[in-house]
């Protein structure tokens, strides 16, 4: 059996812009991997199947009313995609309903044009006039001296939070998108080894499955176990962001107390029939 494709799909941007949609959301292509995150928190499938008066096979959440208001707020996540999802609800949960507070330019005064007319928006404002003799680096200099005067924001008023916001957590792309990936896999009883191998998580480790099935197949041992750790480490990330992303927080790998990672527990270390000792287990 040959590697699959070690592709990532691709995301889309999403954002809102309030004089099309009455908010104010900057584009970001994280919000395109919310709805896929959630649907693999077993925290939000299990409040979902209860709400729907059906059997879940994982256990009850501890802070089942966090979870259940979160699912309130994203809605029923599986039978719409992520455009839908984000037109319908997302952009209403993620953004303001107000225009997007930045600087702006109001014109420009020259030989042509010797007056410029200004009208106030939502937001109190200053207004500067910036000679176009000096450099940029001066010109910034002179705007920070002038406005050290004025009292500027320290952080978002809260009449203009939204109900949710991305996390500050830097995750990576790349890191985001290939745990989807190991969970979906993990879930079709994929053994860890060939998750690792498949997403190619240590290129200098990877190797044709097709050579499994010679007589050299006992020199790709340590290369599987490996490979098997990886997966391990990925899965385990992987799952923390789903569960985070069940309490509303979204991305967000930090463990908590009240994730739900049994279901993507699994040996990690030596594949079976190695005399090596057995790793921990790969969410211990």
């Amino acid at each position: 059996m040959k590697n699959s494709p070690k592709t990532r799909f691709p995301l889309l941007e999403f954002g809102a812009d309030f004089d099309h949609s009455g908010v104010s959301v900057a584009p970001d292509w994280r919000y395109d991997l919310i709805c896929d995150y959630l649907k693999a928190s077993p925290s939000y499938e299990f409040v979902y199947r209860k709400l729907q008066g059906q059997k879940s096979p994982y256990a009850q959440p501890k802070d089942l009313k966090v979870v259940e208001q979160v699912l309130k707020d994203f809605g029923a996540i599986y039978k719409m995609n992520e455009v839908t999802w984000w037109q319908q609800i997302g952009m209403q949960l993620y953004g303001i309903q107000a225009a997007t507070a930045k600087v702006r330019l109001a014109g420009e005064l020259n030989e042509n044009s010797k007056s410029i007319s200004i009208n106030k928006s939502m937001y109190q404002s200053l207004v500067f006039e910036i000679p176009l003799s000096l450099t940029i680096s001066e010109a910034v200099k002179q705007v920070k001296q002038l406005a050290k005067g004025y009292e500027f924001s320290t952080s978002i008023p809260k009449t203009l939070k939204p109900k949710y916001q991305l996390e500050k957590i830097k995750l990576r792309q790349k890191n985001l998108q290939q745990g989807l990936q190991a969970l979906r896999m993990y879930k079709k009883k994929m053994q860890l080894w060939q998750i690792g191998n498949r997403l190619n998580l240590v290129p200098s480790q990877t190797f044709d499955e097709m050579l499994l099935e010679t007589k050299m197949a006992y020199k790709y041992s340590a290369n599987k176990e490996v490979m098997s750790i990886a997966a391990s480490r990925l899965i385990k990330n992987a799952a923390l962001v789903a569960e985070n992303a069940a309490r509303g927080r979204f991305p967000n790998n930090r463990p908590f107390k009240e994730a739900i990672l049994t279901p993507y527990e699994r040996e990690a270390g030596r594949p079976a029939g190695s005399s090596a000792p057995k790793r921990r287990k790969a969410l211990d």
